[in-house]
Formats: structure tokens, C-alpha cells, sequence
């Protein structure tokens, strides 16, 4: 029983360096990350200059507990309104997703999934944020804050664990391609 466990935990773990090596070219890394998710880009979604690509495995919240988990999140009544619509539609599905900072370096974010958008000051302590998950599974992260010399390390719990995003600079935007599980 350890065993298994602990060759799942080396296997994700393996899959999530391959999606997000930090190491390698922007143009590698999009490539592992439309590979790790089982996608391939084609031209029209080629990477705008200045955008980072990572891919994310999220924990799903099931509809019954959507209206509970949008009401802690601080969404307004209207966003709230608006999210459980097109949850009945089966536009969105909603996900946690808890971000924290990464590199001390502080900062603040702009977290948007559709046409939805959460701001995010950046701490140690993960900060959970409820996101609507639309069909196309894409989250834009921009720093909103100068992210100075060093940038903004923005870190997020995934279903395999935490794991550090990509490190933002100015004029730049994190693409991630987001799994709902």
C-alpha cells in the first residue's frame, strides 16, 4: 500500500516538473504543458508575446456546494447569481485554487477565469480563491503590483501539491490551462 502511494506521488510529481520546467525556453515549456495536459496548440492559440503557459490540476467543488462556496468567497450577489446560472448551464465549473507567494517578494495579482476577476495580495499563507472554471479551462494571472527586479513568484496547492508558477515581470501574463478534478 506505501509503495503505491508512494509511486503515485513520484509519478505526478514527475508529470507536474514535466508541465511546469522552469528551466527550460517559454516555447518548451508551453510545448510540456500542451503535452502534460493532452492538448496541442495550433496557431490560434499560440502565445502572445510577453505570456507565460503552465498547466494546473484543481480540486473540483461539486453544484451542491457551489452557492455555500461562492457566498465565502466574497463574491457579490449579482457574481454569485451570475456564476450559479451558468453552472446550471454547465458553462462553469468551480474549483479551488489556493495561491500564495512563492518568492517573499510580496505582490499583488489579478486572478481572472472568464469574465470573472479576483485581486489577490500576496502572502506566505495560502489564500484560497473559488474560481469559475469556463469549458475552455483557461485562468490569466497578472501582476497588478511593480514586480520589480525579481518579479512576482506566485505559488499555488494543486491536487498534486504546491507548486511555483512561473515568475511574473512587468508586462508579462501567466496562461494557465486548468484541469478540474
Amino acid at each position: 500500500m506505501v509503495a503505491t502511494i508512494a509511486a503515485l506521488l513520484v509519478i505526478g510529481g514527475g508529470a507536474s516538473w514535466m508541465a511546469n520546467n522552469h528551466s527550460a525556453p517559454a516555447e518548451t515549456r508551453s510545448e510540456a504543458s500542451a503535452a502534460a495536459s493532452g492538448t496541442q496548440q495550433t496557431s490560434g492559440s499560440a502565445l502572445a508575446e510577453g505570456q507565460l503557459a503552465a498547466t494546473a490540476q484543481l480540486a473540483y467543488i461539486a453544484p451542491e456546494h457551489a452557492a455555500q462556496a461562492l457566498r465565502k468567497a466574497g463574491y457579490s450577489t449579482e457574481e454569485q447569481a451570475r456564476i450559479m446560472a451558468g453552472i446550471k448551464r454547465r458553462e462553469y465549473r468551480l474549483a479551488i485554487m489556493p495561491v500564495f507567494d512563492a518568492g517573499n517578494t510580496g505582490g499583488t495579482i489579478a486572478i481572472q477565469s472568464g469574465s470573472m476577476r479576483k485581486v489577490v495580495v500576496l502572502s506566505p499563507k495560502p489564500q484560497s480563491i473559488v474560481l469559475p472554471i469556463t469549458v475552455a479551462g483557461e485562468v490569466t494571472i497578472t501582476p497588478l503590483s511593480n514586480p520589480g527586479v525579481t518579479g512576482i513568484a506566485t505559488g499555488a496547492i494543486t491536487v498534486l501539491g504546491p507548486e511555483a508558477l512561473p515568475v511574473l515581470h512587468q508586462d508579462e501574463a501567466l496562461l494557465l490551462s486548468v484541469l478540474v478534478q
